[in-house]
């Protein structure tokens, strides 16, 4: 009898949960095709009597995004994944699937702007009520927990603050307050700064994993994808409505994907030991104000991120000394860096937060959220870490 394999991440990106000899390609092939031709009628009748094994079209399954989605719950080690064609499809589908007019959401005030900006001004229209907790004070989440609740909703690391939430904690008050309210409530992260490399939520007890594949699982910044994350039970729901919602993956889209995650573990950790060496190199320097990074120990939540990360990240976030103007001169200056709107890729990317995800906030909404003008966030790449440090040292020499 064959030993059971019981693989890490690196293996399981690679080959999924499919071990062993097996006639067929190595790489998937792109199955192109918006539909599929039945065998006879007899494959229309099964799908129509709820046989969901049946290839019909490509909105609602593919061969192709399959595999990728396979590969992606073995990452995660759960049972099931399911792919759209962005972070914010997947984030928005997620929603709607479990919360409806009348029903409360439970956020976290230190969230990506767009999701916040999904939030407010969107979901109130539907009359989908939305408060706010903070990850400083956990048990006045509790406090906020009604019958109304149906989604604790939250990052951590955060975007672009890096702020940690001790997800433990957090699920412990969660699930106290569902048995005292006799409620069942959907706990969602958002995992995309995190990656399933550094952390796993759902073996804290999250329910739903969410992230933006754009970012750290596609790497390369070349494709736009979300992922969902969880039990067979509640993707099965989610997936159903993705068929109506139709922010569905796309064939080309997820092979892509599925290629880059082969280099997925390999490309993180690079990423997270230049963040973490960058961090520290720029703590040094006087012309930055503060740097944020979950693994110096000068972060606030240091110990929670020791407790529920294997590292601190690819996403450095600093300050620089002399508020958006200097910001925008820091970011300018910079020769390998590249001043883009994204994350999680192979090369240095920089932004300007006020510029990019927390663009059209108040001034009181970006001080709720902790974005200030001088604010700068790296998602550091895979580059040599000496060239980094020499970019990032002469573009801040030139700061007055």
């Amino acid at each position: 009898m064959k030993k059971k394999l019981n693989p890490l991440i690196a293996t399981r990106s690679i080959h999924g949960i499919k071990f062993g000899p097996r006639r067929g390609p190595v790489s998937m092939p792109i199955y192109q095709t918006s539909n599929f031709r039945f065998e006879d009628s007899r494959d229309a009748i099964k799908y129509a009597n709820g046989d969901d094994s049946v290839y019909i079209y490509t909105r609602y399954k593919n061969p192709t995004i399959e595999d990728t989605e396979q590969k992606l719950a073995a990452i995660a080690n759960c049972d099931n994944s399911i792919l759209f064609a962005s972070g914010m499809a997947a984030i928005t589908t997620t929603i709607h699937t479990f919360a409806n007019s009348g029903d409360e959401i439970l956020a976290l005030n230190s969230l990506y702007g767009g999701t916040y900006r999904y939030f407010r001004d969107h979901l109130n229209k539907m009359k989908i009520d939305v408060k706010y907790f903070s990850n400083s004070d956990l048990m006045e989440l509790g406090n906020k927990i009604s019958k109304k609740t149906k989604i604790i909703y939250f990052e951590s690391p955060t975007n672009p603050t890096l702020s940690l939430v001790d997800i433990e904690v957090l699920i412990n008050i969660v699930r106290i307050q569902e048995k005292k309210l006799k409620i069942k409530i959907i706990t969602i992260i958002d995992n995309t700064f995190g990656t399933f490399v550094n952390q796993n939520p759902l073996k804290l007890g999250v329910d739903i994993v969410v992230e933006s594949a754009t970012k750290f699982l596609g790497g390369h910044s070349d494709l736009l994808a979300g992922v969902v994350f969880g039990n067979s039970k509640l993707i099965s729901k989610i997936k159903l409505k993705s068929k109506y919602f139709g922010g569905t993956a796309d064939p080309f889209m997820a092979f892509l994907l599925g290629r880059s995650l082969s280099t997925f573990e390999l490309r993180v950790e690079r990423c997270n030991s230049n963040a973490l060496k960058l961090a520290e190199i720029l703590s040094k320097n006087k012309k930055v104000e503060k740097v944020i990074y979950p693994f110096l120990n000068s972060h606030p939540d240091y110990a929670i991120a020791k407790k529920q990360m294997k590292a601190g990240g690819g996403v450095v976030t600093i300050v620089v000394k002399g508020g958006v103007k200097n910001a925008v001169k820091f970011v300018d200056s910079l020769n390998i860096a590249i001043n883009a709107m994204s994350l999680g890729g192979v090369e240095t990317l920089v932004s300007i937060s006020v510029y990019s995800t927390h663009i059209n906030l108040t001034d009181e909404e970006l001080n709720e959220h902790g974005v200030t003008g001088g604010m700068v966030r790296i998602s550091v790449g895979v580059e040599n870490i000496d060239d980094l440090i020499n970019d990032f040292n002469q573009s801040l020499k030139k700061l007055k």
